[in-house]
């Protein structure tokens, strides 16, 4: 890692079930290359956390995928559809198949593919682990409520996230959910981060920008 020291590094795997395809192991790894370019934290990294997507959500890819080249030759003139459909597919496989979770002494950073928040630990509230209801947010991946409230969740995560309070920039009062199979520890992390004496913070970015 390019920037200060990391402390704890977690990568869940791929298995036959959801809960399992969430399980933590690879302790000690080095970060990735996107985790090394893009989430090298501010400061001291504690934590580091890699959800993959289970198997099911991959299969269920690459069936639509199958399907749309499948249509190309279905007669004159559907290449054109799936010439269009394909690359769209493809990335949202891309997007949708990791999330991960960064917490350094200066911001926690959530990447589900591309998109999430850094949140500047000067800014947050709280931050406790809690269990939520995957139907009541509509689903998995990147959802709000009808409070304004973000959640970043992956399927198997057994409605375990972290509920992390924060303010932006301009001083309004955010909601970020974070699904882990490690909630408590996830939470742990964050708390340590926000009793370490630091620096000046950086500001939030809005989810994607780096």
């Amino acid at each position: 890692m390019s920037e200060g020291h990391e402390l704890v590094v977690r990568e869940d795997s791929d298995s036959d079930s959801e809960s399992a395809s969430l399980a933590v192991n690879g302790q000690g790894r080095s970060p990735d290359a996107y985790e090394a370019k893009y989430m090298h934290g501010e400061g001291m990294v504690l934590y580091r956390d890699k959800s993959r997507a289970p198997w099911p959500l991959h299969a269920v890819f690459a069936a639509i995928s199958a399907v749309t080249i499948g249509s190309a030759f279905a007669g004159p003139g559907a290449w054109v559809g799936a010439a269009i459909t394909l690359p769209l597919v493809a990335l949202m496989w891309l997007l949708f198949s990791i999330l991960r979770v960064t917490v350094s002494q200066g911001q926690v950073n959530v990447q589900y593919g591309l998109f999430g928040p850094k949140i500047p630990i000067a800014s947050i509230s709280s931050a406790e682990a809690v269990e939520y209801d995957w139907k009541q947010w509509g689903g998995w991946g990147i959802r709000v409520n009808t409070k304004g409230e973000w959640i970043y969740n992956m399927p198997g995560d057994r409605g375990r996230a972290v509920r992390i309070a924060w303010q932006d920039r301009k001083g309004k009062s955010k909601v970020t959910y974070v699904g882990s199979l490690e909630s408590e520890d996830l939470a742990r992390r964050i708390a340590e981060a926000r009793a370490l004496a630091g620096g000046t913070q950086p500001a939030a970015l809005e989810p994607g920008d780096d």
